[in-house]
């Protein structure tokens, strides 16, 4: 496109969301971009209104020196890099010079991001001036990479130049310490004060976070991106990731704490954790405890769910070939980390194969093939449960030597050399990956189909669980071929995994509406009580657990300033305005400080409009009703009919309470009378189908002296049926 040409937004004719500071254009480069990306028409637009709604909430490129730092969530495999690529060119179009992609932290996945990014923005395509100049790893020794950086800025800063003669200098680089600095030392040998650049950091929550913030030092990779930060005046610096936990839980002051947040939604075709982790689920075979063995006392033999997966997989494959020729499959074997244990389960693999095709090529009457042909007529039954459509039992019958010959087999690791293997899946129409570590994160295994992870959920932390999570996908059309199988344990992992996702994207698309800046954002996750949510070296501020299957949670801090004591009887006041209290009849006394009053049916919206205007001075009831108050939330927003019981405790009695010094009380809730007919206790004036609130108020004094008069606490009992586990994190300034 020419700079005469009339650019568009693709946010035209719509007022900027809050957050959104202004308005990228989409010109020639996103709109090849668009072209190139195979999706239909109303996928190309949503994708382009997302990236610009990202580059948009950044810095704005004609207002010179800035920085702003966005947060970027996916769903693991879910096309994130599309996204990335996409916000690329739109920074191209919009006048950014500079481009910086640091790409993993491994050599395969920077080649696998910069040959993606090569191939999607065309680099090499188009005649006369290019519109990129890309790079990988650039050195500060020498002076090619200085000049072309040079060359490139001055291009731009050419007002003689149209805009498409000025190239975009794009560089990816190796997340690693000597790498980020030999970028750095570059960077730093040019005044870049009026050079506005785009940063993405891919797979965010790993290697870039201060490691060593405990210690009060930093870990050097975080160092790195610390000093690249420093030496671009005006940029903005973009983490994506399927995992934000840590970067939502470092402390807000770091130069990785995220301003803002942009919620990507995955295209059609995607299948996450919601399908593959439903109850019941038909793709999801738990491998028998006999079969996880010791990684020291491995057997000759190999386990017999590999061999039932490996059938699975090698039906799939010849169904596959059939229906579409040339497609491709893939399998991945993920263990434990121990090479010993990969070159074991390769070299099972292979034996499989080799045997079943002697086997399967052997005279008709062979013992052998008869019986593997009734394995594989059990393999083929099995997938017709989730796929219906399969060719037809013979004619797999006769595909399957040639899948099973054309599949290769390898161990994705650094056994016996210095390097990830690197793979061109044209070579075969079926692989089968053997690996540890080196397919937990950011690694895309194509087409794959059918996963064997024997290994169990380790220390437990959620976002390294969910990376391992490589079946999830654009698997929509092959769906029924797809199996997973999974220690018990890591299955149920995944399985809290998913309601604890679909929670926080919940909260941070909240966010992202309103325009709410991350850095004011009170940390809340639903999170089972066996995970931690992530590494927690990298995180500083302590975070506290609601309790685990309801109960009570009542106020500890009692005594609160005079403001906030009045500010907390008028919500009170205005929670029971046009209730209609009747004495509660479920325990029957002549004494007044044991009679109390109960609204049965009250809409929980008032309740959470309530405890919303609740103040609190104390960190703990800071912290447990915050976690109270998303549970509710979450709550009502599953089931809008919801309501709660809320009960006046002893309006027609005075009473006082004893406080510590520091103003707080272990528990005001008046106990049990042990006599027959005695007083059943405070606790026992709850509904156990429904949130139940008590509304006490007490005179409060410290030794003999009465210290506030007429002060509110209030209490909560949440029923099992609503409770859930969350994490609550509330740092200095929020």
């Amino acid at each position: 496109m020419s700079a005469n040409s009339s650019p568009i937004s693709p946010l035209a004719n719509q007022v900027l969301k809050p957050g959104v500071k202004w308005l990228p254009f989409q010109r020639e480069q996103a709109a090849g971009v668009l072209r190139r990306s195979g999706i239909d028409e109303n996928g190309q637009l949503l994708l382009v209104r997302s990236a610009a709604e990202i580059l948009g909430s950044g810095v704005d490129p004609k207002l010179g020196p800035n920085k702003a730092t966005g947060l970027v969530v996916g769903y693991v495999q879910s096309g994130k890099t599309l996204s990335f690529t996409t916000v690329i060119s739109l920074a191209r179009d919009n006048g950014f010079p500079l481009v910086i992609v640091v790409a993993g932290n491994k050599s395969n996945l920077l080649t696998q991001s910069h040959e993606r990014l090569r191939k999607d923005l065309d680099v090499e395509g188009g005649e006369g001036l290019p519109a990129w100049i890309m790079e990988k790893n650039p050195k500060s020794q020498g002076g090619q990479y200085e000049q072309l950086l040079r060359q490139t800025i001055a291009n731009w800063r050419d007002a003689t130049r149209d805009g498409d003669e000025k190239p975009t200098l794009l560089l990816t680089v190796l997340k690693q310490n000597q790498r980020l600095s030999s970028l750095t030392a570059l960077l730093r040998s040019l005044d870049l004060r009026d050079v506005p650049a785009l940063v993405i950091d891919d797979e965010a929550d790993q290697a870039s976070l201060n490691t060593k913030v405990n210690r009060g030092q930093e870990s050097p990779t975080y160092t790195r991106l610390r000093e690249l930060r420093d030496a671009l005046p005006c940029h903005t610096f973009l983490q994506y990731t399927a995992t934000p936990q840590a970067p939502l839980l470092i402390n807000i002051a770091d130069t990785l704490s995220p301003d803002f947040v942009h919620v990507l939604e995955p295209g059609v075709g995607y299948v996450g954790g919601e399908v593959f982790f439903a109850r019941n689920s038909p793709y999801v075979e738990v491998i028998p405890i006999n079969d996880i063995p010791p990684t020291n006392a491995l057997p000759i033999d190999p386990p017999d769910s590999l061999l039932t997966a490996l059938r699975l997989f090698f039906v799939g494959l010849a169904a596959s070939i059939i229906i579409h020729s040339g497609r491709r499959r893939s399998m991945l074997i993920h263990p434990a980390r121990e090479r010993l244990v990969h070159q074991s389960s390769a070299q099972w693999a292979s034996a499989a194969k080799d045997s079943w095709i002697g086997a399967l090529t052997a005279p008709s009457n062979d013992p052998d093939r008869r019986e593997a042909i009734t394995d594989f007529r059990d393999a083929y039954n099995e997938l017709l449960t989730t796929e219906p459509n399969l060719p037809a039992f013979d004619a797999v019958i006769e595909k399957l030597p040639r899948a099973l010959r054309n599949t290769t087999v390898i161990e994705f690791n650094t056994r016996g050399s210095p390097k990830t293997p690197e793979i061109n899946w044209r070579h075969a129409e079926g692989w089968i990956l053997v690996g540890g570590q080196a397919v937990d994160r950011g690694f895309t295994v194509d087409s794959l189909s059918v996963t064997y992870m024997p290994r169990g959920v380790g220390v437990g932390n959620a976002d390294t669980i969910q990376q391992r999570a490589r079946f999830f996908g654009y698997k929509r059309s092959y769906l029924g071929l797809c199996r997973i199988f999974i220690e018990q344990g890591l299955k149920t992992a995944f399985e809290d995994y998913v309601e604890h996702e679909q929670t926080m994207r919940a909260e941070l698309k909240r966010i992202e509406r309103i325009g709410e800046n991350l850095r004011t954002w009170r940390r809340r996750l639903i999170l089972d009580p066996s995970l931690h949510p992530c590494r927690r070296s990298v995180v500083s501020d302590p975070y506290t657990r609601t309790r685990a299957g309801g109960g009570w949670t009542q106020q500890r801090g009692a005594l609160l300033t005079a403001s906030a004591r009045q500010g907390n009887a008028e919500t009170i006041a205005s929670l029971m305005r046009d209730l209609r209290f009747l004495a509660d009849t479920s325990y029957l006394s002549k004494e007044t400080a044991q009679r109390h009053q109960i609204a049965e049916s009250v809409e929980m919206q008032r309740i959470i409009d309530a405890l919303v205007e609740y103040r609190f001075e104390d960190p703990r009831d800071t912290a447990a009703f915050t976690g109270l108050l998303v549970t509710i939330g979450e709550a009502f927003r599953r089931d809008p009919t919801l309501t709660a019981a809320v009960y006046r405790m002893r309006p027609e009695a005075s009473g006082r309470r004893d406080i510590n010094a520091d103003g707080t009380i272990e528990n005001f809730l008046q106990g049990r009378t042990d006599r027959p007919g005695g007083y059943p206790g405070d606790t026992f004036f709850q509904k156990p189908d429904r949130l139940s609130v008590q509304l006490h108020s007490y005179d409060l004094r410290i030794g003999k002296k009465v210290v506030a008069t007429a002060a509110p606490l209030i209490v909560f009992y949440v029923p099992p049926s609503l409770a859930r586990d969350w994490l609550i994190q509330v740092q200095a300034g929020q």
